[in-house]
């Protein structure tokens, strides 16, 4: 069981979160924005919304898309 982290998440935190999470995974379906936003949402005990606010988007493309 994955104990959940109640972690208030800013934009570098997600910056880290997020690579770590994508360059550990080399399937395609895990590297979706909205299976990374659920599943971090998760992990973390935060809402999806309140990731979105914090920079979750703008952290993604940027590890994603290099934006």
């Amino acid at each position: 069981m994955n104990p959940k982290f109640n972690t208030k998440l800013n934009f570098e935190h997600l910056l880290i979160i997020l690579e770590k999470i994508i360059l550990q995974n080399s399937i395609a379906e895990k590297k979706d924005f909205y299976h990374l936003l659920e599943e971090i949402s998760i992990k973390y005990n935060h809402s999806r919304e309140e990731l979105l606010m914090r920079g979750f988007r703008k952290a993604y493309r940027q590890i994603v898309d290099g934006v």
